[in-house]
């Protein structure tokens, strides 16, 4: 009762921040001289790139507390987590090959921003392909070691630009050389985009442990028949 009251408020939270930041972003905020429309995108592509840092950060976390610990919950976490950060991953993809056809007249090249970020959704993607197909210990020990050696391409991503160079890509800092109706827009994205992945973790990690409850309840109902027998 209290984790569905939790989730209703961070729900109306998030769809508030939702219709405020879109009004920020597509009445408030300035049309940018040079790209024109386009240049929206930004405020989604970044947000998705804030909350899929946190995301993978969350599942890495998650995943020492359960090989620590041991708690299936901690597992359920991780993998919701993964689930909605490796979503938020394809967003910061599509954004940015938008941004691409649009400033370099392509939609992709190997820079280095785009490379390392397209390598940790196959990362992620990988990391939920092995959680589909695998159950019981082995599914959360094994995915568990796997979230936290994937972790180690966020940081790459994030410097990649300083670690490689880049004469396309903006550096991070850019982002905050805005006009102020800009800054607030992007702000007010991020923010509607970190509410709503606590949202969808929430909700995904307790489908995960009804699951894993269930399993447990087939698996004792299928013993104990055979030991009737």
């Amino acid at each position: 009762m209290v984790r569905s009251r939790i989730n209703g408020v961070l729900g109306l939270v998030t769809a508030l921040l939702v219709m405020v930041g879109a009004t920020f972003v597509f009445v408030v905020a300035p049309i940018e001289v040079e790209m024109r429309e386009i240049q929206k995108v930004f405020y989604f592509h970044v947000g998705a790139a804030w909350s899929m840092f946190v995301a993978f950060t969350v599942t890495a976390a998650y995943g020492i507390v359960y090989l620590i610990r041991r708690n299936p919950r901690a597992d359920a976490i991780a993998g919701a987590s993964a689930s909605v950060g490796w979503v938020y991953a394809a967003i910061v993809l599509l954004t940015g090959m938008l941004w691409a056809r649009s400033a370099w007249n392509t939609w992709w090249n190997w820079e280095p921003r785009l490379t390392s970020m397209l390598v940790l959704w196959l990362m992620y993607a990988g990391y939920l392909l092995f959680r589909s197909t695998t159950r019981g210990d082995a599914r959360r020990t094994y995915s568990s070691v796997f979230g936290i050696v994937a972790f180690v391409m966020v940081p790459i991503v994030y410097y990649s630009i300083r670690i490689w160079g880049s004469v396309l890509h903006p550096a991070t800092k850019t982002k905050w050389n805005l006009d102020n109706r800009m800054y607030y827009g992007m702000l007010l994205g991020t923010l509607a985009m970190s509410a709503a992945y606590v949202l969808l973790t929430r909700l995904r990690a307790d489908v995960d442990i009804a699951e894993q409850e269930v399993d447990a309840l087939r698996q004792e109902q299928m013993f104990g028949e055979d030991a009737e027998g």
